[in-house]
């Protein structure tokens, strides 16, 4: 029961330190507009900081449980922290998009290092493929990166970032304990503690905005625990809405499209921009049907519940045979 315990710590740490947090950083003029309030209402920044702390906490409490894998997941602790600091730069000094987007592969140093996971995948068509060396060296940077980025292109909503955070870290963690990984199990339901325990705050209407470090935090830890308990898979499902997104939005940036952050409010629901403008997942949805912020984040926090219950689905049999065999 140890992840229970992490669970614990973490969502104990998270939901003490968050209103600390949200008076210091308001003293200190760490604060950001609402931008889709019609008053605008300022609200402090970077509350991705006690997300980080209670999750450290949490995954720290277990390290007398988990021995066969103690050093993987100190190492997987480091780079999540190092993610996490990278987030917390680029919330105090703006690091530009083209740097960031490669940022957070340093983060990776400590996995890479360790050469952490088993060295093959299970790709889709292809069945198991041995990537060798190619694994800690490529592909272990190109997760963490991957992950981190894609986790901070479906931002911008009260409570969307936390919410999918912890949907996705509950799914992977209850996937890590019937694939028999109780590392990954720990650190992800201590994603899952810290992140409730922020979103007791960050909820509608949000009283402190998770910023870069709270986004890198939660995606760098997700792929971090897919790496070591070899569950890249089940991490590209239970990030399916973050991925999804990432692709539009790239897609439309390599079109060369001007863009647009924000969607307008008109009636109390929000607007996307003109077509001329890059698409996003959550536009693409607003231009179904007019949503309010509230209606919009519980439609995104769905899409995800259901690529959990996949991911979760294909871990057990006779899913998980079919799909380890296959590739699908």
């Amino acid at each position: 029961m140890e992840w229970f315990l992490s669970f614990l710590v973490a969502f104990a740490v998270a939901i003490i330190l968050t209103p600390i947090f949200i008076r210091k950083l308001r003293e200190a003029g760490f604060v950001g507009h609402d931008v889709h309030k019609a008053d605008r209402p300022s609200v402090p920044e970077m509350g991705g900081i006690p997300l980080a702390f209670g999750f450290i906490a949490g995954a720290f409490v277990s390290i007398p449980f988990i021995t066969n894998q103690l050093i993987f997941l100190l190492g997987g602790i480091l780079t999540i922290l190092l993610a996490a600091f990278i987030g917390v730069c680029d919330d105090l000094f703006g690091i530009r998009q083209k740097t960031k987007a490669f940022l957070p592969a340093f983060a990776a140093i400590p996995l890479m290092a360790l050469s952490a996971g088993e060295h093959f995948l299970v790709l889709p068509f292809f069945g198991l493929i041995d990537f060798g060396i190619f694994f800690p060296l490529i592909l272990i940077p190109l997760g963490i990166t991957g992950a981190a980025n894609a986790y901070n292109m479906l931002a911008g909503y009260n409570g969307l970032e936390v919410g999918l955070g912890v949907i996705a870290s509950f799914f992977l963690g209850v996937i890590g304990l019937v694939t028999g990984r109780p590392e990954v199990a720990v650190l992800m339901f201590a994603l899952t503690g810290a992140s409730l325990g922020l979103l007791r705050y960050n909820r509608y209407p949000a009283r402190i905005f998770i910023g870069d470090v709270g986004t890198f935090t939660i995606g760098a830890a997700i792929a971090t625990a897919a790496i070591i308990g070899n569950l890249e898979t089940f991490a590209v499902l239970v990030l399916g809405p973050q991925i999804l997104s990432g692709a539009i939005t790239v897609a439309e940036i390599i079109r060369r499209k001007p863009i647009q952050k924000f969607a307008t409010i008109e009636n109390g629901k929000l607007v996307p921009p003109e077509r001329t403008y890059v698409q996003t997942l959550y536009f693409l949805i607003q231009r179904i049907t007019p949503l309010s912020e509230k209606q919009i984040v519980w439609v995104l926090w769905g899409i995800g519940i259901l690529f959990g219950l996949l991911g979760l689905a294909l871990a057990f049999e006779p899913f998980g045979i079919f799909f380890a065999t296959t590739g699908f």
